[in-house]
């Protein structure tokens, strides 16, 4: 079975191959060559040649994107990184794949799915680089307030502020703190702010900043 799949995928990989070539009087069929791409990495997975699919997916998602499908480019990539990820356990290649992933969805004017790919690279980085992983859950919320979104990022910003927590970051959560506040004063949600307040005074306390601390509890009574 799981041979008789490799075989069709290298099939699917040929006809792909033969998609992207130019002649005389033809023209790459780029929109071709990404679908066999596609069917030849979902072969692989089938026959669970991970590391080929990986492979069959970059080349889909490139090929997508040469015919201006962004969506689909976008959609390939992040099956990739996903399978690097889950599959193979490789979260730094999986980051670099979900980071592609996140700019070609930007690309195709989707930041909600963009943002989304940001948090996926942050999560699989989480076990072995906190450092890459607090900066994509920052590139994710700078994302979300760039596009003007953030009102759909209050989880994003709660993520990136917990693990900031977790791993005594304790400045960066109060710079992530005070613009979820802005997020919440915007949206009219005065128990998240509230709550976002006391947080900011007990991770000032934390710093032992108390005459900060004093200073923002008097700024929040206003």
């Amino acid at each position: 079975m799981e041979d008789n799949k490799i075989r069709e995928a290298v099939q699917y990989l040929s006809e792909g191959d033969k998609a992207t070539r130019k002649g005389w009087f033809k023209k790459p069929e780029w929109d071709v060559a990404g679908q066999n791409y596609e069917k030849a990495a979902s072969c692989f997975k089938s026959a669970r040649s991970y590391d080929q699919a990986i492979q069959a997916y970059q080349k889909a998602s490139d090929a997508l994107f040469k015919s201006d499908s962004l969506y689909m480019a976008a959609k390939t990539m992040e099956s990739a990184a996903n399978l690097a990820a889950q599959q193979l356990k490789q979260p730094e290649r999986a980051s670099e794949m979900y980071k592609r992933a996140s700019d070609l969805y930007q690309a195709h004017m989707t930041p909600d799915r963009a943002g989304e790919m940001l948090e996926k690279a942050a999560r699989a980085l989480e076990p072995v680089s906190i450092d890459s992983a607090i900066e994509y859950y920052t590139a994710a919320c700078n994302l979300f307030e760039s596009e003007e979104r953030g009102r759909f990022a209050v989880d994003t910003f709660k993520k990136t502020i917990a693990i900031m927590i977790k791993n005594k970051r304790y400045t960066e959560a109060v710079d992530i703190m005070h613009r979820l506040s802005k997020i919440y004063q915007s949206i009219n949600n005065q128990q998240g702010l509230n709550k976002t307040y006391l947080s900011i005074i007990i991770t000032l306390l934390a710093l032992e900043d108390e005459v900060e601390a004093k200073k923002q509890f008097q700024l929040f009574c206003q």
